[in-house]
């Protein structure tokens, strides 16, 4: 049942029951709004874990957003901001708008997810959004120059230079690409958790490291990204993996081999 169906519901009930419709002052789909803060407050309390469940939970609060958005449309400008603002909800814009960007692309994103191994499966928002994005770039780079493939000015056939990638094979980099890319995520994630992030005030800046220097984060990082490009189901996986070890050998200024050896990753 909708948020909204549930308000319908309510008002029945306020009939049946003699009372009257809001009182003047209040907004004409009050017991609405007030049905779709419940909702918003109970699902987000049960989303627990990075599951199929929890996710099923974000998207329920998604959907009520883009329902009470719409719903407020043409009653003034920012009225939906200023709503949420009111409700106090333990999250903020950015994220309402994930959420609300999830909803609104469930169907996509699910068979992009499930187009994957299941053991290659993330149930994150940030990990089937990067799943979803990286399928996105894959679909619209296999349907780009699709006329006149080998063919110069006047139909000339043109000496093939490379092998060209094949949609799946392209698909299954790009998916490759996200899943290193949310490993790291994930590592850096746990890392925050751990209590390892800084606690200098906001305003200061961030101290530069000497060339060498790899911190725990970074070492955390470059283990779950290691996994992927040693134990990867597909060539296109351990490529992508390894070009992430690379990028991040890149950055403390070491070559690939050092980094791995510094990172104890042999």
């Amino acid at each position: 049942m909708t948020t909204a169906d549930k308000a319908a519901g309510e008002d029945a009930r306020m009939n049946e029951a003699g009372t009257e419709a809001p009182e003047h002052g209040q907004a004409p789909n009050h017991n609405f709004l007030m049905a779709a803060a419940a909702t918003i407050r109970e699902r987000y309390d049960a989303a627990k874990g990075a599951s199929k469940a929890t996710l099923e939970d974000l998207r329920l609060i998604g959907e009520t957003l883009n329902e009470v958005k719409e719903t407020l449309a043409g009653t003034g400008k920012g009225a939906f901001g200023k709503w949420c603002e009111e409700q106090r909800f333990p999250f903020d814009p950015s994220w309402r708008a994930r959420l609300m960007k999830l909803a609104a692309n469930w169907a996509d994103i699910m068979a992009a997810v499930e187009a994957l191994p299941e053991d290659k499966q993330k149930w994150s928002v940030d990990g089937v959004m990067a799943i979803w994005s990286a399928a996105k770039k894959a679909s619209a780079g296999s349907s780009e120059g699709g006329g006149g493939e080998g063919e110069g000015e006047g139909g000339e056939a043109k000496p093939e230079k490379k092998k060209r990638e094949t949609e799946a094979e392209k698909l299954r980099r790009e998916l490759a690409e996200a899943l290193a890319r949310v490993a790291e995520l994930e590592a850096e994630n746990a890392s925050l958790k751990g209590g390892k992030g800084s606690s200098k005030p906001s305003g200061s800046k961030p101290e530069e490291n000497p060339p060498g220097f790899i911190s725990g984060a970074t070492k955390l990082r470059a283990a779950k990204v290691w996994g992927l490009y040693t134990k990867g189901a597909t060539d296109g996986e351990k490529a992508a993996a390894k070009s992430r070890l690379e990028e991040m050998a890149e950055k403390v200024g070491m070559a690939f081999d050092a980094f791995v050896a510094a990172c104890n990753l042999k």
